[in-house]
Order: C-alpha cells, then sequence, then structure tokens
C-alpha cells in the first residue's frame, strides 16, 4: 500500500514497484486517456506498448536514498483538470509490465 502517490504533482513510484516494472529504465513512455482518466505508462524499452498507444516519453528520475523514482506530472494535472491533491493513487499493472494509473 502506498507504492504510487502524487506529492507536490510529481508521480513517487516506491522502489520495489519501479524496479519491478522499469528495472533500470531512465524514461517511460506514456499516455493519458481522459474518458477513462487513466495514465498508462511503460519501459522506453516496451516497442509493442509504444506501438499501439501514442505516447511521451518522460524521464523517471531517483527521488531519494530508497530507490523511489519520481515524474512531473504538473503539465498532464493542468491540461486535463486532474485534481492535484496529495494522495495515494489506485493502479494496476499487467504481465506485460505495464502500470495503469487511475485518477
Amino acid at each position: 500500500m502506498g507504492d504510487l502517490k502524487l506529492i507536490n504533482r510529481h508521480l513517487i513510484i516506491a522502489n520495489e514497484l519501479s524496479s519491478h516494472l522499469f528495472e533500470q529504465a531512465a524514461h517511460v513512455n506514456m499516455v493519458f486517456y481522459p474518458a477513462k482518466k487513466v495514465l498508462m505508462m511503460a519501459a522506453t524499452e516496451d516497442e509493442i506498448f509504444k506501438g499501439l498507444h501514442k505516447t511521451s516519453m518522460q524521464m523517471l528520475k531517483l527521488k531519494n536514498m530508497q530507490g523511489d523514482k519520481s515524474i512531473s506530472l504538473e503539465e498532464l494535472l493542468i491540461d486535463q483538470e486532474l485534481n492535484d491533491a496529495d494522495r495515494i493513487l489506485e493502479y494496476h499493472f499487467d504481465a506485460m509490465k505495464i502500470l495503469q494509473i487511475f485518477f
């Protein structure tokens, strides 16, 4: 619980989750679907994900000494008029290591 948080308009991904899904990737590809209010992301090495969705690349930054990662979501939150309150986010991932985050 609490593996994925929105803090100060940044997505914070706990080290264990980030390592499992993105391994050592420095970037992720992501796409937001407004109708479902879902943000999907996968490591940049996932060519199938990139081919199926109109993605944008974002830097996956090291957040702290525990190995947690962060991604700025400020532009997405503003453009899509999403709730930017700090909170734990619901998510799901599948065997293909595609992360779905629900807003």
